[in-house]
C-alpha cells in the first residue's frame, strides 16, 4: 500500500506542477470569479483545511485518544497527505491562470511551496533516511570484516611480512590497481 500511495501521490504532485506552470500557455481572466471557479476555490480551501485537523490531533493528546477511537491516525495521516494535494490542485484550476495581482501570485507561491515542502518531507526524506540507514548497515558489515581480517592477519605473522611491502601511502595506492 505505501509503494502504490507514493506513486500516486507523486502523480497528483507532477499534475499539481504541470497545472501551475500552464500559465505559460493558457489565461482565463474571467474563471476565477465565476460560479465553477468559485466553487473550486471553496472546496480547495476545505480541502487544505483538512490537514491542520490532522495537526491538531497528533498534537492534543486527549482529543487524539478520543478520535483514535473511531479513526486511525494512520488513515488521518491518509486524508492529511491526499487533502493536503487535492486542495490546491484545486485552488490552482480556480485561478485560472492569472497571477496578475501580489496577492494572488504571492499565494499562489506559498501553495506551491507548502505543497512541495509537504511532499518533499514525506516522501523524499523517507527515501534519504532508507539509503542512509542502508549506507550505515554496509558500513557496519565492513568494520566487522575488517576487525576479523585484522585479526587473522596478527594472528599468522608470516602473512603480515608478505603485506610488509603495502604499508607505505604510495604503495598502498598502487596495490589498488595491481590488487
Amino acid at each position: 500500500m505505501k509503494e502504490r500511495e507514493r506513486l500516486v501521490v507523486s502523480g497528483l504532485v507532477i499534475f499539481f506542477i504541470i497545472l501551475w506552470l500552464g500559465f505559460l500557455v493558457h489565461r482565463s481572466p474571467r474563471f476565477a470569479g465565476s460560479l465553477p471557479g468559485g466553487i473550486l476555490a471553496v472546496s480547495g480551501t476545505l480541502l487544505m483545511l483538512v490537514p491542520l485537523a490532522y495537526m491538531i490531533v497528533k498534537r492534543i493528546s486527549p482529543l487524539r485518544n478520543t478520535v483514535i477511537r473511531w479513526v486511525s491516525m494512520r488513515t488521518l495521516l491518509s486524508w492529511h497527505i491526499y487533502a493536503g494535494i487535492l486542495g490546491p490542485i484545486l485552488v490552482i484550476l480556480h485561478t485560472g491562470h492569472k497571477f496578475v495581482s501580489t496577492l494572488g501570485i504571492a499565494l499562489t507561491a506559498m501553495t506551491v511551496l507548502v505543497t512541495l515542502s509537504g511532499f518533499t518531507g514525506r516522501y523524499l526524506m523517507g527515501m534519504f533516511s532508507n539509503n542512509l540507514r542502508e549506507q550505515n548497515e554496509t558500513l557496519a558489515q565492513l568494520q566487522l570484516a575488517y576487525r576479523e581480517t585484522a585479526t587473522e592477519i596478527t594472528a599468522h605473522p608470516e602473512q603480515a611480512a608478505v603485506l610488509q611491502p603495502f604499508l607505505g601511502g604510495v604503495s598502498r595506492f598502487l596495490a589498488g590497481f595491481f590488487s
